[in-house]
């Protein structure tokens, strides 16, 4: 009997390596488990359409967290933004992810993933259309956080869910190709930008609103998450969600259909005819399940108030929260940097100064009446700084994995950080347009990778069953940074040109410096 199971294990294990399609033919009574069952669907056609399909999902997530940054300078004058107004809906969406983080995974484990997936996308495109629509200011910071408010449901779901179509041996394969598509979305942005906001664009609508270009540009990016809701209404829901749930019988159907569409062959010939029972039969209800997942919850967040876990976790939201406080802020104040430069150049002959000199332009702009308000619509080169900046993005990502394997995890880490903190301060010192944009480049490229450095030391960190809520609260903590660094920047404009740059310079300087207090992180065996 034990040489019979033996022959089984070593029989599943070439399987799902992909040498052995005829194995489950000769075994089809034998309950199969998840990861047997969807390896055995393969890769193929289906799996690029989910690929093809989640590029919307990412799409929305940039242009509902980054977008809003292009059309402050373009909306500052429609709207009377101030300095402190223009902080507050940079950050408005934040809040509203900070609001409902801990809410949604919970009710994603219990609702599931398609449905949070079709009505979140499909109430945020809701929110983004009134968000577009604005007549004032209050307006849109509203509906920017009821968007945040709700995203962070759909966003979550949408990554579990393509997780949940792939075998192990191809989810680390998938989220780099999704990784990658946030690259390119973020050289995208600016290139949508410059193609929309510097017209000049009047559309009267029954003579009830007009509207400008920033306009045109947010129902541009509101279409996003409305075809993410539509797109993902024609596809099923998780396998393993069904699983989970004691659905066995639909989760089969589902891998059946997915097997046919790779494979060209019929749904009867998937190999599987059975899958292991894996919902506990105690829970019946989704309320239950809801239930058990708060409760679960609440015991993670216990155990990791305790120590060594409160300790790691404390150096580990203060890392987080320090980086993007600098990090963020600068970046979310970018195009409206970018701008004021752009103003000093038109109006002095395309002659730069001195930073401090050509940020005056953008203090300038926090006036109290729009008669005296004007937009300069010839700033072809915001969106040109912009895309280079993007441009750095990328070419860094594309070396950062050979660095960590070369340098080690840990010191790669502070070796950046410290690069990123001394770039950023550097700024204060540019005397021309140049120079600025190289410096940001070199600072924000640089500085991204210790933004996703920090979330891998956050997991190495934590055993297992406490990787999730360690997870949660890391992003917790970034997102409070950037609300947090948002609201203070204007303040420390009106104080001077210096104090911006004094805020962006300690704080990413001090994350480098806690970072040395951060146990090996090289080699360590996950638990």
């Amino acid at each position: 009997m034990d040489e019979s199971k033996n022959k089984i294990s070593l029989k599943t294990i070439k399987l799902i390596e992909g040498e052995d399609d005829r194995l489950f033919n000769s075994n089809q009574d034998v309950p199969r488990t998840f990861e047997e069952a969807i390896t055995a669907t393969g890769f193929g056609k289906y799996n690029y359409i989910l690929l093809l399909i989640i590029l919307f999902p990412c799409t929305v997530i940039m242009t509902e967290t980054v977008g809003v940054n292009y059309i402050v300078p373009m909306a500052e004058c429609d709207l009377n933004l101030s300095l402190e107004d223009k902080g507050i809906l940079n950050g408005a969406i934040f809040i509203g992810m900070i609001t409902s983080g801990l809410f949604w995974g919970y009710l994603c484990d219990a609702l599931g993933r398609k449905k949070i997936i079709v009505y979140g996308y499909l109430f945020t495109g809701l929110f983004s259309l009134v968000a577009a629509l604005s007549a004032s200011k209050e307006v849109l910071i509203v509906s920017k956080f009821m968007s945040g408010l709700i995203l962070n449901g759909p966003y979550s779901a949408t990554t579990s869910h393509i997780t949940e179509f792939h075998s192990s041996k191809y989810r680390g394969t998938v989220h780099m190709i999704r990784g990658t598509f946030f690259s390119v979305i973020n050289l995208c942005l600016p290139i949508m930008a410059w193609g929309i906001l510097p017209r000049q664009i009047n559309i009267s609508v029954f003579g009830l609103f007009v509207l400008k270009s920033w306009n045109v540009f947010m129902l541009v990016c509101a279409a996003f998450p409305i075809i993410s809701g539509l797109l993902y209404m024609f596809l099923p829901e998780s396998p393993k969600f069904l699983m989970t749930m004691g659905k066995n019988r639909e989760a089969l159907a589902v891998m059946q259909s997915v097997y046919a569409v790779n494979s060209g062959k019929t749904k009867e010939d998937f190999p599987v005819k059975t899958l292991v029972k894996e919902a506990n039969m105690n829970m019946s209800t989704s309320r239950i399940e809801l239930a058990t997942a708060l409760s679960n919850g609440w015991s993670e967040m216990k155990t990791i108030l305790k120590r060594p876990h409160i300790t790691n976790m404390m150096l580990a939201s203060f890392n987080a929260f320090s980086l993007v406080i600098s990090l963020n802020t600068y970046k979310f104040w970018l195009p409206s940097i970018f701008q004021a430069i752009s103003d000093y150049q038109n109006s002095h002959n395309g002659t730069s100064s001195s930073m401090c000199v050509m940020l005056e332009e953008l203090k300038e702009t926090n006036v109290t009446s729009t008669q005296s308000c004007s937009v300069d619509l010839n700033n072809f080169s915001v969106y040109l700084n912009t895309f280079i900046v993007a441009s750095a993005r990328v070419v860094v990502f594309l070396c950062a994995g050979t660095l960590v394997r070369v340098v080690g995890l840990k010191k790669l880490n502070i070796i950046l950080i410290f690069i990123c903190s001394s770039s950023l301060f550097c700024v204060y010192f540019a005397r021309s347009s140049q120079v600025v944009t190289a410096l940001t480049a070199v600072g924000t490229a640089i500085g991204s990778v210790p933004e996703n450095l920090l979330v891998t030391i956050t997991l190495e960190l934590f055993p297992t069953s406490l990787r999730t809520i360690a997870l949660s609260i890391h992003l917790t903590a970034q997102r409070t940074g950037t609300v947090v660094g948002n609201l203070f920047f204007p303040y420390l404009m009106q104080l001077g040109c210096l104090p911006p740059f004094l805020f962006i310079g300690i704080f990413s300087a001090a994350c480098g410096i806690f970072s040395f207090l951060y146990a090996d992180v090289e080699n360590k065996p996950l638990r």
